[in-house]
Formats: structure tokens, C-alpha cells, sequence
């Protein structure tokens, strides 16, 4: 009996070891029924951010290694936004909508940059109308330039600028990102004409292929070149 002490302490010890381990691990899970937050943050042992599910008012920023680009703003986007362990957002899901508009996406983004890839939704009311445009899209964007940074450039410029000059200078601005910054490259979708297919465009943004069916069911192959003009396709 001497001789089984021992191996009998040694065992009650193991199972103490486990019991005591397995009652920690038991009471750090809660199950709840329901949850109801403004924000849900998923953080990792140093508090850095990973996910953020959050109503429109809570929602957080886009970070490069964890530096918000524009401190002190909102997003004002229900939705979740993603973060890498640099601190960097990738990208996320985002839905929205009032009576006269609905939209949602997913998106992600260019390393250290905006979204090169999404997709998204928009419907919205004109003339009691409703307007839908819905698909796949791509981006060819910058690597050494930061849209923030050109945004906040245009900002500073157009300051004491009246709402007429400034809606002018902004549609020159969005044209110039378009084209040189955020340019697209490719849509698969349903535009707002009710033309539903394969449109590609060149590294300027300018349309060069389009393969389609338009809202009268008819089918379409057409070919531009870079100045806008129709190809002839010679069959």
C-alpha cells in the first residue's frame, strides 16, 4: 500500500491540475441569448483592433499602422470594417439606406491604400422613379499616392471658394482621380441604363470594351478606342 501512495497523490494531483485549468477556461466563456452594443470591438492581448462591427455613429476609422487618417471625423457607415496585425483596414462590408435610397458592399483594398476590388449595390429614387445599378468592380490605384492626402489638399484650396465654385472644382478633381489615381478598370454588373455585362476600361478609365444585353434584350459587343470612338468590327 506504501508502495501505490505515491502513484495515488501523483494522480489526485494531475486531476487537481486539470480540474482547477479546466474550471478557468469554463468560467472565461459566457454564452448570452443576445448582445446588444453600439460597437463590437475584436481586439487581440495588446488591445490592437481587428474588427469593428459598429452602428454608423461608432463606426471606426481607416488606419495605416493604426493611425486614423482623419482624426476627429466620422464615418457615419454601419457595418464591419477589417484591420490586418499592422493596423492597416483591408477592407469591409457596409450597408446603409433611408426611403429614397439603398445601398450596400464589400470591399477590399490595395496594401496601404483604398479598395481595389468591391462589390456593391446603390438604389436610389429620382422623380419617384427608382434607379439601380449593381456588380462587381476594379480599381488600378497609386501606390505612392494617398487619396487622403490629395483630399485634404483640395479641401485647403477650395475653402473660401463659394458652393458653385467648389462643386465646379470638385468635378474636375474626381475626373483627375478617375484618371490617374483610383482609375477603373473593369465592371461586371447591371448599370443604371438596365445594361447588364462586361464593360473594361483602359488604364485611363476610359470605356473600351463593352459585351452586354440591353434593357430591350438585345445583344451588344462594342469596341472603343482611346478617344472614344466606336470600332468598326469586322465579322
Amino acid at each position: 500500500m506504501k508502495k501505490q501512495l505515491p502513484i495515488i497523490n501523483l494522480t489526485l494531483l494531475i486531476a487537481l491540475i486539470c480540474f482547477v485549468f479546466y474550471d478557468r477556461q469554463v468560467k472565461n466563456v459566457e454564452t448570452f441569448k443576445e448582445i446588444k452594443a453600439e460597437r463590437l470591438s475584436i481586439i487581440d492581448a495588446e488591445e490592437n483592433l481587428y474588427i469593428s462591427i459598429s452602428n454608423p455613429e461608432k463606426q471606426a476609422l481607416a488606419t495605416t499602422h493604426g493611425i486614423a487618417h482623419n482624426p476627429g471625423s466620422n464615418r457615419d457607415l454601419p457595418g464591419i470594417i477589417f484591420f490586418n496585425r499592422v493596423g492597416d483596414e483591408v477592407g469591409g462590408i457596409y450597408y446603409d439606406g433611408t426611403d429614397e435610397e439603398n445601398f450596400s458592399g464589400i470591399t477590399f483594398d490595395q496594401q496601404k491604400n483604398d479598395q481595389i476590388m468591391a462589390i456593391m449595390k446603390d438604389e436610389y429614387l429620382v422623380d419617384g422613379e427608382w434607379k439601380r445599378w449593381y456588380g462587381m468592380f476594379f480599381r488600378e490605384r497609386s501606390d505612392s499616392i494617398r487619396v487622403e492626402k490629395l483630399y485634404d489638399q483640395f479641401l485647403e484650396r477650395t475653402k473660401s471658394m463659394t458652393k458653385a465654385e467648389k462643386d465646379a472644382e470638385y468635378l474636375k478633381f474626381k475626373k483627375y482621380l478617375d484618371s490617374e489615381i483610383n482609375v477603373y478598370r473593369m465592371f461586371l454588373g447591371r448599370e443604371e441604363s438596365k445594361n447588364t455585362g462586361l464593360f473594361i476600361y483602359d488604364s485611363k478609365g476610359n470605356e473600351r470594351i463593352k459585351i452586354y444585353v440591353d434593357e430591350f434584350d438585345n445583344t451588344r459587343f462594342e469596341i472603343f478606342d482611346k478617344n472614344g470612338v466606336k470600332q468598326t468590327i469586322e465579322r
